[in-house]
């Protein structure tokens, strides 16, 4: 591997590992505004119908779970 590739894939490492860090706030955000809807008479229906428009906005695509996050994690070569 060249120094030119080394560095390369570093950035890479370095940009995936953000978009994790962001993800993962991103997850405990969710959370923490779910909880709080939740006290709400409405908030469950609201939390249902918002997945439910996700899902259509998605389409076919899965959502990444943080296993398989995990699993991408270990599979790259550091």
């Amino acid at each position: 591997m060249t120094d030119g590739m080394r560095e390369s894939h570093s950035r890479l490492h370095e940009a995936f590992d953000g978009l994790l860090r962001i993800y993962r706030l991103l997850e405990q955000e969710n959370e923490l505004l779910r909880s709080q809807l939740r006290r709400h008479p409405v908030g469950e229906m609201q939390i249902r119908e918002t997945e439910r428009q996700m899902i259509t906005l998605r389409g076919k695509a899965p959502f990444a779970t943080p296993e398989q996050l995990i699993a991408l994690m270990t599979l790259r070569p550091d």
